[in-house]
């Protein structure tokens, strides 16, 4: 029995026994947790600065809802007998609008159309005095304009708009606040003014795209509603067909009127001042007690394993 409530003793580590582990570690744990808060200091003081760009948006309503609307409720019978519906006109687009904005397809072409693949993929800081990006030499030859990476297996050594999706996309944050009917998009990037440019650009070709969209539509409508009204005799089937026209014609001069098809400024982009990342603070402050911590717990898995061998005679 003495050898057993001996053993159950030694495995019951005290509080007392805890701290004199961690004295007795203390200069491990006092130069450890230096050399990571320097570690920590110097990777926060070298890592560049992000901007964040931010625009307000107000989505634009589906102007040809209210006429559908209306004819629904005078022709609906009819129209329907006719295999004609009416329904439909007053969806909400915005989500999937955000949803075009966010995808591969969208982006990459908006990679490709703007030539961003090398500040994206290549660019590592910016200068604020010369107002320019500052490349990886080992990524980018900027005098030449030629790419000089290492290929990744199953890479080209010039990269395409695929990879540079993905850094792209996590530059970039959607809010749609659908109570208030308000869209917030923000762009973050290490140059201030590139950033609330690409911004610009983004929300100027999702308008362009949308507006296209709309054209294109609203004449493929008129185009097989005019064949469908030449072909009927009935006179009230003619007046919707008419009606349907009108209202698609009204949807493209609307399209053809504005830039802003889509997405309507409510705030203009600003070119931001300050920057947005990284807390240099925060940083330095958790690497302090992340280090001291884990310097801790090993420290007291040390002393304890060295404890019980002790105790065992191992």
């Amino acid at each position: 029995m003495t050898d057993q409530n001996q053993a159950h003793e030694s495995d019951d580590i005290k509080l007392s026994h805890l701290i004199e582990i961690l004295w007795n570690y203390k200069l491990f744990i006092i130069l450890f947790t230096i050399i990571c808060s320097l570690a920590t200091v110097f990777y926060a003081i070298n890592k560049p600065n992000e901007y964040e760009a931010k625009g307000i948006y107000m989505p634009k309503a589906d102007d040809s809802a209210g006429g559908l609307s209306k004819l629904a409720g005078q022709f609906g019978g009819i129209a329907n007998l006719a295999g004609v519906s009416l329904g439909g006109g007053g969806e909400n687009k915005t989500e999937v609008a955000i949803e075009l904005l966010k995808s591969r397809s969208f982006l990459q072409s908006f990679i490709e159309r703007h030539n961003l693949t090398a500040p994206l993929m290549a660019a590592e800081k910016w200068d604020e005095q010369t107002n320019q990006l500052i490349y990886n030499p080992e990524l980018y030859d900027v005098e030449n304009g030629v790419w000089v990476r290492e290929a990744p297996p199953g890479k080209a050594v010039e990269p395409t708009s695929w990879e540079a999706y993905e850094f792209l996309k996590k530059n970039i944050d959607i809010e749609f606040e659908s109570k208030k009917g308000i869209v917030k998009i923000s762009l973050t990037y290490y140059s201030p003014y590139l950033a609330a440019e690409w911004l610009e650009l983004l929300v100027k070709d999702i308008n362009y795209f949308w507006q296209q969209r709309t054209i294109n539509e609203s004449e493929k409508y008129i185009e097989i509603l005019s064949k469908k009204a030449q072909n009927t005799q009935l006179s009230e089937l003619k007046e919707i067909f008419y009606n349907l026209i009108a209202e698609k014609t009204k949807s493209s001069l609307l399209a053809q009127a504005t830039d802003e098809t889509m997405f309507e400024t409510v705030g203009k982009v600003i070119v931001p001042e300050g920057k947005s990342a990284p807390s240099r603070a925060l940083l330095c402050i958790v690497g302090f007690i992340f280090s001291g911590f884990f310097a801790c717990i090993v420290s007291l898995i040390l002393g304890i394993n060295k404890k019980r061998d002790e105790l065992y005679g191992n």
